[in-house]
């Protein structure tokens, strides 16, 4: 990524090398392309395709998410992707939902909103595939630790689901319960805005 980032910051924007280096497939052109493209450029067809075609959830997470997530229809996107039939698409939607929590303040919420979103990471993710659980789980975690109104109100839907099955432990690092995260880590302030 360090790398990646020095060829963005030399070659700063070029939306037609972006569109070319997504569709290589290749996962360093695609997070090349995520840096130096113009978001104001893409389109919601590109954008909806980006997230389809994602290989991992590096690219739907930290590629294609964020640059859902600075537009003014954040919320109709995640709505829609969440959603979605192809895993990547689903777990693009729930990082969004995860980065608008942490940079939009309280008041920018709507908090029914974040209710139902939280109600159905609960009812639902213990039956979703890996990647899908872990988004949701982050996204629980990022409106537990950013949406103080409804601090509580994750943590309980946190303890009640509990332990998800990781993807892959790798260390002891790989705390796979929201409560653990939210407990230890709320409050956070909010980062910067968009």
């Amino acid at each position: 990524m360090g790398v990646l980032r020095e060829i963005a910051d030399t070659i700063k924007t070029d939306h037609d090398l972006a569109l070319a280096l997504y569709a290589s497939g290749v996962h360093e052109g695609m997070m090349l392309a995520g840096m130096i493209c113009d978001p104001r450029k893409l389109s919601r067809e590109t954008l909806d395709l980006w997230a389809k075609l994602a290989t991992c959830t590096m690219v739907s997470d930290r590629c294609v998410a964020l640059l859902a997530a600075v537009r003014a229809d954040a919320w109709e996107i995640a709505d829609s992707w969440i959603g979605h039939q192809e895993e990547m698409t689903a777990c693009a939607g729930y990082a969004v939902y995860g980065m608008l929590f942490a940079h939009l303040s309280d008041d920018q919420l709507d908090l029914d909103r974040i209710r139902r979103i939280v109600d159905r990471i609960e009812s639902s993710v213990k039956s979703e595939k890996p990647y899908l659980q872990y988004a949701m789980n982050n996204c629980l975690i990022m409106a537990g630790m950013y949406v103080g109104p409804l601090s509580m109100y994750c943590l309980e839907a946190a303890d009640r689901i509990g332990y998800i099955k990781p993807t892959r432990k790798v260390n002891s690092c790989n705390i796979q319960s929201a409560s653990d995260y939210i407990r230890r880590y709320a409050p956070r302030k909010k980062t910067k805005q968009f």
